[in-house]
């Protein structure tokens, strides 16, 4: 009987809520109506950096399944996801495509800290919500662009992370810095060397950047070899990494190597370089790796493979993109469900910037999702891991 009536509150309680959804004041910004949403995105689908095109192919089937199974409080969702080429001017014209000619509610998650930093002006001026950016660059916890936010952890912190990691466990050490020439690289190395300034056993014995337009490194990487350090802190990305592994590997060259979390990853650099050249590499990580055999009864890793078993058939399950693709998603999801019916620019932007301990199941243990107006990366938790050469092991 308790059970019951348990079922009954709770059924009560749903049609109370969707009739309270259903009758509260619509209000609608462009991009939105009583049956559509429209979201855009900008993603390197060509270009240097058209590895990390998976992340927008499973966005958009993820959308799919979304509208399969009735939209989002009614209405479908349209998600117009454009190749940029990872290149700023391409970026800005598709940007502005997506806002002044689709008349898109908001653009989510488009991929870069180069081709996001050259829409973010524009998207601000339109205050066009440029809701969690592919960039940990600090420029999108500014204030002084309030409607754009990021969704990985800031360069400087997760260097900072590293840094203190040296600071406090290794102590002495000759450090190498690899960085990309852009707010990307600089912030990493930024926070990595903030971290063991006061660390006299310490010392910083060369620095090399790369544009990412160079079609090798490799000089680079010998200058870095050559200078005696013992430790490289690698804030690369994409082809350059798996380069800077290769070299690193055919040079024989021996340091501890602590990578950027993001291109730690196993099908898009550890595997096309070679799996046994990326034993001991040190990165951080906030995702379920599907690599590790510790998370195959997790619901939220068996709910995941059959979405992908259905909406993305032949594509790697393993994959960290897709993985990844998948809870930024549902983030996605979870932003415009709490909107209801107030689907404007202004209330979606402030809901995504004051998320509380939001919990998503493809998140390692212990992370969770705040964020606030002066706090606008998503991820700020995150597991220091070293590589065994099959899966992420966390350092104590």
């Amino acid at each position: 009987m308790n059970v019951l009536k348990c079922f009954s509150f709770a059924c009560m309680f749903w049609l109370l809520a969707s009739v309270a959804l259903a009758q509260s004041p619509r209000k609608y910004d462009p991009g939105a109506s009583d049956t559509e949403i429209k979201i855009g995105q900008t993603y390197p689908y060509s270009g240097p950096l058209s590895s990390v095109a998976e992340i927008g192919i499973t966005q958009s089937a993820y959308i799919t399944m979304i509208n399969d199974r009735g939209g989002i409080n009614g209405r479908k969702v349209t998600f117009i996801s454009l190749d940029d080429n990872y290149s700023p001017p391409k970026a800005v014209e598709q940007t502005r495509k997506l806002v002044e000619q689709d008349e898109v509610l908001a653009i989510f998650n488009p991929f870069g800290t180069p081709t996001a930093t050259a829409a973010q002006r524009y998207l601000n001026s339109k205050k066009v919500p440029q809701l969690f950016v592919g960039s940990g660059s600090a420029r999108f916890n500014d204030p002084a662009f309030p409607w754009s936010s990021s969704i990985v952890p800031g360069f400087v912190t997760e260097g900072a992370i590293l840094g203190k990691y040296v600071a406090e466990k290794i102590r002495t050490a000759k450090v190498a810095i690899l960085y990309q020439n852009d707010d990307y690289g600089k912030d990493y190395a930024r926070g990595f060397k903030d971290a063991v300034a006061s660390s006299p056993g310490i010392q910083i014995v060369k620095e090399a950047a790369y544009e990412v337009a160079e079609p090798t490194i490799d000089s680079q990487i010998t200058q870095l070899a050559a200078s005696g350090a013992d430790l490289l802190l690698n804030a690369s990305a994409g082809r350059a990494t798996v380069q800077s592994i290769r070299t690193i590997s055919n040079l024989k060259w021996k340091p501890l190597h602590l990578l950027y979390g993001r291109w730690a990853d196993i099908d898009t650099v550890f595997k096309p370089v070679g799996m046994e050249k990326a034993v001991g590499i040190i990165s951080t990580q906030y995702i379920k790796s599907l690599y590790d055999s510790n998370w195959d009864a997790d619901p939220a890793v068996i709910e995941y493979k059959e979405f992908m078993k259905k909406y993305r058939p032949g594509a790697n399950e393993y994959s960290a993109l897709n993985v990844q693709a998948y809870l930024f998603a549902q983030l996605l999801h979870h932003i415009l469900r709490e909107a209801g019916n107030n689907l404007t620019r202004e209330n979606i932007n402030s809901i995504a910037l004051n998320l509380r301990n939001l919990e998503l199941g493809l998140l390692l243990p212990g992370v969770k999702i705040n964020t606030s107006p002066t706090q606008r990366h998503l991820i700020v938790d995150q597991i220091l891991t070293r590589f065994d050469g099959e899966r992420f092991i966390a350092i104590e």
